[in-house]
């Protein structure tokens, strides 16, 4: 595995019954990017995510994440985060016991420490204390996405896993969001791996853009690179009305 690869895929297969997911996927994921997925619904991204936490095995082939094949009793609980696309937080527990869920996985810390760390977490993914005592559903759906990232980050991953984090958010609350997540990957030299259908946030936040169509990667690259591409389903998601006006925005950003 070469240095700059937090992750390669290589050969993956992955079938459910008759139907065919992963057809000889390979992919790496560079150390310190922040690689969005894209690809048409169906295509198997939720499902890679899965495959390479560990969650689920593919059919064959092999991943590896830091060098060590991803197979049973794989271990790299605490060098990885994951957000999974509903947040997934406990809804009986406040936010602050939320966060602290993985410190009492993983590691031995007083009461007072947990309690610490964890609001250093969320007052880094945007949350002030006078929220910390609330339970999810009495906050906003961006306020809870912000709660499953703190979560995400509490053991100060190197890799963070996100599904579609900005799924369900107005374009106001995602744009934050997006902001935010850029910032932190950036500040704390994160490595990426982000499933998303969002035109924005591959503006605002990829590095490079992985596109999943017909069982691989039908192309990758930076975002400029990979809306050259040909293939037809590429052409229709960057080329549609959604993307256009999504190139217009960002272009305007830009010239302000």
């Amino acid at each position: 595995m070469s240095d700059d690869a937090a992750i390669r895929v290589r050969g993956l297969v992955t079938r459910f019954g008759d139907n065919v997911v992963h057809d000889g996927l390979d992919l790496d994921v560079r150390r310190g990017e922040v690689l969005c997925v894209i690809g048409p619904s169906g295509c198997g991204k939720s499902v890679l995510l899965r495959q390479i936490v560990g969650l689920e095995h593919p059919t064959s082939g092999r991943i590896e994440v830091f060098g060590d094949p991803v197979a049973q009793g794989f271990d790299h609980a605490r060098r990885m985060g994951v957000m999974f696309q509903d947040g997934a937080l406990f809804s009986k527990l406040t936010l602050k016991e939320n966060v602290e869920v993985p410190f009492k996985e993983h590691i031995r810390l007083s009461p007072e420490l947990m309690s610490e760390l964890a609001g250093l977490k969320l007052v880094m993914a945007g949350l002030d204390a006078s929220t910390h005592h609330l339970k999810p559903a009495e906050i906003s759906g961006g306020m809870r996405k912000r709660a499953a990232l703190a979560r995400a980050l509490a053991l100060d991953p190197e890799l963070l896993f996100l599904d579609e984090p900005t799924a369900g958010l107005d374009p106001v609350t995602a744009a934050k969001f997006d902001e935010m997540l850029r910032d932190l990957a950036d500040a704390l030299g994160l490595t990426v791996f982000l499933v998303t259908h969002d035109l924005d946030t591959l503006h605002e936040v990829a590095d490079r853009v992985a596109v999943l169509h017909g069982g691989n990667v039908a192309a990758i690259g930076t975002l400029e690179e990979v809306q050259a591409s040909d293939n037809p389903w590429i052409k229709d998601y960057f080329r549609g009305p959604r993307g256009r006006a999504a190139d217009r925005a960002h272009e305007g950003a830009g010239a302000r």
